[in-house]
């Protein structure tokens, strides 16, 4: 029963040494350093600098020049009403206009931190699933460093057996097969969780890949309410509180293009000096004042285009409310699906199919030490135990995964 005892000796190899990746620090150094969160910071700051301008008047309009002056011998003191002008003007909106215009940029923040918020969610999760995914590459690593030792225990005891004339020189080739097609597996392995370290350090804003081995994780506990679930998604989502936003803001510009129907105000006030004349009668300088108004006559090409311009938006607005809540209910019941079924899955693993494959080769082991069982059912049974460890691994990643995705769809960590 050697090789039953060397089986159970095999322990696995972290091929990592160093400080063990935590979960919670990775995603605390995402949210402090992803750059694509960093641009969404500049742009929210920029934002927020929009409002005041919306709202503000027009600068003031400044005039210089010179009125009634003589086309034959031009002079400042032949004509009485020849005078230098100094002019400012202002434009106004309507009474209601600018508050209007205001909060219609103040919406567009709340838009913009919302669409930072949803990012920050996504790429919380992505950070999630790529954690996850190397936990699977760690335990594949070390089930395939346990299979290549148990490999090469085969591998020896087919030779020997071959030396001794007990078993055939295809054993032998069998098992240098199968222990050649595991160091491949081990290699592309390595690629991959090479390729999946430098994508976690992109995630975290750093220029070269994580280092540090994979925790151990377990099952997360998961409310299966699909309706709680919901409710707390349309509570939590910044994708919500943005298509929030966008119909009120379309609620604003509907009242913009109703105001659009008031004229607007332009008041202007100049100053005129005037000379005194050539002979020698002074004048009085003079000041006028003028109201200028424009007038919103064109309805029919302008006006009422531009109020049913501003209700279609306001119902595609709330259409695309509709639309995040109905993606909403449909990632939430998909992920929990999937959590279902990977829970079965699992279950299914843990407690039938490896127990058995690990009962049945202990029994090929056996049968082939005494030579009661040949060489490919020894192959056959130590391949089976391997797929079905894989399996659970694998299926655990996967649900983890899920989770992080339900999760970013509810819009909050599960408990």
């Amino acid at each position: 029963m050697l090789l039953i005892a060397a089986l159970l000796m095999l322990a696995p190899v972290c091929a990592h040494a160093g400080e063990p990746l935590d979960l919670k620090g990775l995603l605390a150094e995402a949210e402090a350093n992803n750059p694509e969160l960093k641009a969404f910071d500049g742009r929210v700051l920029a934002a927020k600098e929009r409002p005041s301008q919306a709202g503000a008047l027009d600068d003031p309009m400044l005039s210089l020049g010179f009125t009634n002056a003589t086309v034959n011998g031009f002079s400042f003191d032949a004509e009485p009403m020849t005078m230098k002008e100094v002019g400012l003007s202002q434009k106004v909106p309507s009474w209601g206009k600018r508050p209007l215009m205001r909060k219609v940029s103040e919406k567009d923040v709340v838009a913009i931190e919302s669409s930072r918020s949803e990012r920050s969610l996504s790429i919380s999760s992505e950070v999630k699933s790529v954690y996850y995914e190397l936990y699977a590459v760690k335990k594949s690593n070390e089930l395939l460093d346990k299979n290549i030792e148990l490999m090469k225990i085969f591998k020896k005891v087919a030779e020997t057996g071959y030396s001794v004339g007990k078993t055939m020189m295809k054993d032998v080739l069998k098992a240098q097969v199968e222990l050649t097609t595991l160091l491949s597996k081990k290699v592309e392995l390595t690629r991959e969780e090479r390729m999946k370290r430098a994508y976690l350090g992109a995630l975290l804003g750093r220029c070269s890949p994580v280092d540090g081995p994979v925790a151990d994780i377990t099952p997360t506990l998961v409310d299966k309410d699909s309706d709680a679930l919901r409710k707390s998604a349309f509570g939590n989502r910044p994708a919500i509180r943005s298509a929030d936003a966008m119909v009120e803001r379309s609620d604003v510009m509907l009242e913009l293009a109703r105001k659009r129907w008031f004229p607007d105000y332009e008041f202007a006030l100049r100053y005129g000096q005037r000379d005194t004349l050539a002979n020698g009668t002074a004048q009085s300088d003079m000041i006028s004042g003028m109201v200028t108004i424009n007038l919103p006559v064109w309805w029919g090409s302008k006006l009422e285009p531009a109020l049913r311009e501003a209700a279609f938006e306001k119902s595609a607005a709330e259409k695309d409310k509709d639309a995040v809540k109905t993606e909403i209910c449909y990632r939430i019941d998909s992920f929990l699906s999937e959590i279902e079924q990977d829970d079965r899955i699992m279950k299914l693993y843990k407690d039938a199919l490896i127990p058995q494959a690990t009962e049945d080769l202990d029994n090929a082991v056996a049968g082939y030490e005494v030579g009661r069982a040949d060489f490919l059912t020894l192959l056959d049974s130590r391949r089976a135990l391997y797929d079905y460890e894989l399996g659970y691994y694998t299926t655990l990643a996967e649900r983890e995964n899920a989770v992080a995705g339900l999760e970013a769809a509810v819009g909050t960590e599960l408990k």
